[in-house]
């Protein structure tokens, strides 16, 4: 049978190879599924007259990356945004000039955005004011969004859009920041604030596909075939968006989509559950993956009641959906825990393992309990350079469990996978891989390096446990036959068994289904 592609001269990531074996250097497809993974003897009788040749010229082959828990449409929504990253914004003077460029090509009126400001990296340590912003435009209103999504600064003239004045009090949706010396509202405003959100005028058309083919370049350059978007407040009419999003081609990779924990109810009374596909897409484009049990975000109570949290995951059980808790803090991994503990009294017997979304610390007096529930890590290895500045100013305590404990997961037989964030940090997976082989911030100190897993590990995780996280086990996350070809090709690595392997590594090629989507 003749092939439709063959990628040769090549190192395939395979566990022979991980074992020390020679391991395959061709790999054949046929109908976006994986037709041979051999050596180069079988070039022969797989090429046909209208097979198409890959000289990978020694580049290492790796399933295609699966991001296991992001925000797609927020990040694509950030390209349109100014960059206030440290590569562009060093200090708050160089954020005012960014934002009154952006002005100069902005109607009157219109919102200036900007996304990814640091205070830590900035010169003056701190978030800008809003008078600080009033010099970038008096006709504009304008919003930084500091780069955790935590809070945001306005300037004066986004201050009155938002009808917040200095008669503003304590909100449950946000807090009000106000100068420690005069006492005024200083425009900083942190948590979800009902009052922003309702004043910030939605992307035009025209932005949301740009910022969207943006996104789309961004994750194919990293090598990203799979997006799994685990936003709590997903709905049906988000369900229906994102594949209008696949029709019109302007996402590539396959996505999962999370389902808000509000909204199970309106994808069950249509018939949707997990697993569910779309039918305007192709199969294996777009499907339903878990219900999103994040009350601390949905209901504003950051340890929302025992009994809430377990008639919510009860309900999303009996509708068909695998369970994915938001577990940013030890409350509410004991407060899943416990709910995972009750529904199995009650006879839950899960279609798929349940989810727990950050998890960053774990006791290590829980690590048997969390591994008796069943259910898996979804981990975001990117963020520990973001807050590992945070945890080398305070302290040390030996009583506080290591941040990210991949290693401890991984002994305890914990399934784990990896996913980004994004926008939060940066989506590109071997970032990710470099945060958690050597738990280094930006300036090389460590974050409890008992923690450190290999780098074949760490490459598996983003991977064949994104796959796992999904159910999607049995059809990718693995270079082997019958498996869906979605495939990247990395330059510039080695083994994969040390840090030097990452170190200069590149992604040149991406497909999907067979097909290339990106080529450097």
């Amino acid at each position: 049978m003749n092939a439709d592609l063959i990628l040769f001269n090549l190192v395939a990531f395979t566990p022979e190879r991980l074992a020390g074996g020679r391991g395959a250097d061709l790999v054949a497809i046929r109908d976006g599924r994986i037709l041979h993974v051999g050596d180069r003897s079988a070039r022969a009788t797989l090429a046909g007259p209208h097979t198409q040749l890959v000289d990978c010229q020694g580049a290492t082959l790796i399933p295609g990356f699966n991001d296991a828990h992001c925000h797609p449409v927020a990040f694509a929504m950030t390209t349109r945004y100014v960059d206030c990253s440290p590569l562009h914004v060093c200090n708050i003077t160089d954020l005012v000039h960014a934002l009154r460029s952006r002005a100069a090509d902005t109607r009157p009126g219109n919102w200036l955005r900007a996304a990814n400001c640091d205070p830590v990296t900035l010169a003056e340590q701190r978030l800008p004011t809003r008078w600080e912003l009033d010099r970038a435009s008096p006709t504009h209103p304008a919003m930084v969004v500091e780069r955790s999504g935590q809070h945001c600064v306005l300037n004066s003239r986004a201050l009155a859009l938002c009808g917040i004045d200095e008669s503003a009090g304590p909100s449950d949706a946000g807090m009000i920041h106000r100068d420690p010396a005069s006492g005024r509202v200083n425009g900083i405003v942190s948590g979800n604030h009902a009052q922003v959100a309702a004043a910030l005028p939605p992307l035009s058309a025209d932005e949301i596909e740009a910022g969207l083919r943006a996104a789309d370049r961004a994750f194919l350059e990293c090598g990203i075939t799979t997006l799994q978007d685990t936003s709590w407040s997903n709905t049906p009419a988000h369900w229906q968006a994102m594949a209008d999003y696949k029709g019109r081609g302007l996402l590539s990779p396959r996505v999962s989509l999370c389902v808000g924990a509000d909204s199970v109810g309106a994808f069950a009374e249509q018939g949707l559950r997990t697993g569910s596909v779309h039918p305007d897409c192709a199969p294996d484009v777009l499907r339903l993956g878990a219900a999103k049990i994040a009350l601390d975000e949905s209901t504003g109570d950051p340890h929302p009641p025992q009994a809430l949290l377990d008639t919510t995951a009860l309900a999303a059980h009996h509708a068909g959906f695998q369970l994915a808790f938001h577990v940013p803090d030890l409350t509410l991994l004991q407060r899943s825990l416990s709910t995972l503990a009750w529904l199995d009294n009650v006879g839950f017997r899960p279609r798929l393992p349940p989810r727990f979304e950050h998890c960053p610390a774990c006791p290590r007096e829980w690590m048997d309990r969390l591994a008796a529930s069943g259910a898996l890590v979804i981990a975001q290895p990117a963020l520990l350079p973001l807050v590992a500045p945070t945890l080398h100013a305070r302290p040390p305590d030996p009583a506080q469990p290591p941040l990210f404990p991949f290693r401890s997961f991984l002994r305890h037989r914990i399934p784990l996978a990896f996913g980004s964030d994004a926008p939060l940090v940066s989506c590109a997976p071997l970032e990710g891989l470099k945060a958690a082989v050597t738990r280094c911030d930006s300036v090389g100190r460590q974050v409890a390096p008992e923690e450190e897993i290999s780098v074949a590990n760490a490459l598996r995780l983003y991977t064949y446990g994104g796959a796992c996280a999904a159910g999607d086990e049995d059809a990718t996350g693995a270079i082997e036959v019958g498996r869906r070809a979605d495939l990247v090709v990395i330059e510039g690595t080695g083994d994969w068994t040390t840090v030097g392997d990452l170190e200069h590594a590149q992604v040149v090629m991406t497909l999907i289904g067979g097909r290339i989507v990106w080529a450097r």
